[in-house]
């Protein structure tokens, strides 16, 4: 993959993500061995945390802190199933930035992609570094829970874990190699949706850099002089100059179809992220209230720091997205469209109509990825505070 480089890399340290190179099937089984032991790491702790909240949890201070975990489980499992399901899905979603007419071409355009890569890559260390550190702090305080004498975290387990047994040690071990697993995929995914995103944010300045050049050479001084041998040689075979244009309405179509494949893609893990975010921060925030001690709250102050920066970094670049795809009706009005001929205008005219319904990723029915959503979602976190403190 030549796009996203870091992020298929952290699937291929997460396993779920085989990378797409390898020819040897030997790699290829022993890799398909590893990503199913993940995935059985995965689905173990998230259904005997499941079963501890059904069968053990008495009190409303370990059902607060066992559903955190547990939600946030749960999402990751939702996400490395959907890639390992998905993958051939998420290769063909590439490949379409990588051909015609997506694919940048001229020293410019190279420049506007070579500027969202950065953006992108920059963007994703820096969100890894932040989960790294609340991985950091999580397993500090899970060894501590091991040499008191405790697991990692609460689970249901159908068999003697008692601190001087070995199944105790070997659960403890296998808790905290998950919980790793865990963030590595939950960062490479969520780096790789804010990268998709913006990818059709670069598709659009793309798209605009390309009509400004087709504007400007048609509108240029030597054409205007030569506009009544134009006009002849239009009459004479008017589907040539009819088909330079339609090359730029298949481009715009293709960034929107483009857009809708991704969200079609991640439809589920969008849905299964806000909706178990939205439940994350109200208890979070509400367990935080009742507990005043920093040995108590300081790991799920970073973790719910975590929680709002990831639905922020969802909703921003769906809110880019949606701007962006706005804006090229408007840019398309400041050319110099009235120089243009009728067939040319008529052109355009699709497109403009086509940009006042903008691209809008959407977390199935919950809701629509935006700035707006995001102030929305704080307004629903709070209001919920306030009812569980009653």
């Amino acid at each position: 993959m030549q796009m996203f480089s870091l992020n298929f890399l952290m699937y291929t340290i997460g396993g779920v993500w085989r990378p797409v190179e390898w020819s040897s099937n030997v790699a290829k089984l022993l890799y398909n061995v590893f990503t199913s032991i993940v995935l059985i790491l995965l689905y173990f702790l998230m259904i005997t945390q499941f079963m501890d909240i059904i069968f053990v949890v008495d009190n409303i201070d370990d059902f607060a802190t066992n559903t955190l975990m547990f939600l946030t489980i749960v999402a990751v499992t939702c996400k490395a199933t959907i890639v390992v399901v998905r993958r051939n899905a998420i290769i063909n979603l590439v490949q379409v930035l990588l051909t015609a007419p997506c694919k940048p071409r001229g020293e410019d355009e190279m420049a506007i992609q070579t500027k969202f890569d950065k953006f992108i890559r920059s963007c994703s260390i820096k969100y890894s570094l932040l989960a790294t550190s609340s991985v950091t702090g999580v397993t500090i305080r899970s060894v501590l829970n091991v040499i008191q004498g405790h697991l990692p975290y609460r689970v249901w387990l159908p068999y003697n874990f008692n601190n001087t047994s070995p199944m105790f040690l070997i659960t403890s071990i296998q808790q905290i190699i998950t919980v790793i697993f865990v963030t590595i995929i939950n960062v490479g995914t969520e780096t790789l949706v804010f990268g998709l995103f913006l990818q059709t944010c670069a598709q659009f300045e793309i798209f605009e850099n390309r009509l400004h050049k087709l504007i400007a050479n048609k509108t240029s001084e030597k054409l205007i002089k030569d506009k009544i041998r134009c006009i002849e040689k239009s009459l004479s075979s008017p589907n040539n100059n009819k088909a330079i244009i339609s090359k730029y309405v298949y481009h715009h179509l293709k960034i929107y179809k483009y857009a809708k494949t991704v969200n079609v893609i991640f439809n589920q893990v969008l849905f299964v992220q806000f909706f178990g975010s939205i439940l994350v921060l109200c208890t979070s925030v509400y367990y935080l209230s009742t507990h005043s001690t920093l040995s108590e709250t300081a790991t799920l102050i970073v973790y719910t720091i975590c929680m709002f920066v990831q639905i922020y970094v969802y909703c921003w670049s769906g809110n880019e997205v949606i701007l962006k795809s706005m804006s090229v009706g408007d840019t398309i009005y400041c050319m110099n469209w009235p120089l243009l001929s009728v067939n040319d205008r008529k052109e355009l005219l699709m497109i403009m109509l086509r940009s006042t319904l903008p691209i809008k990723f959407t977390s199935s029915f919950l809701i629509t990825l935006s700035l707006q959503s995001y102030s929305n979602i704080l307004k629903i976190s709070y209001s919920a505070f306030n009812v569980l403190q009653k």
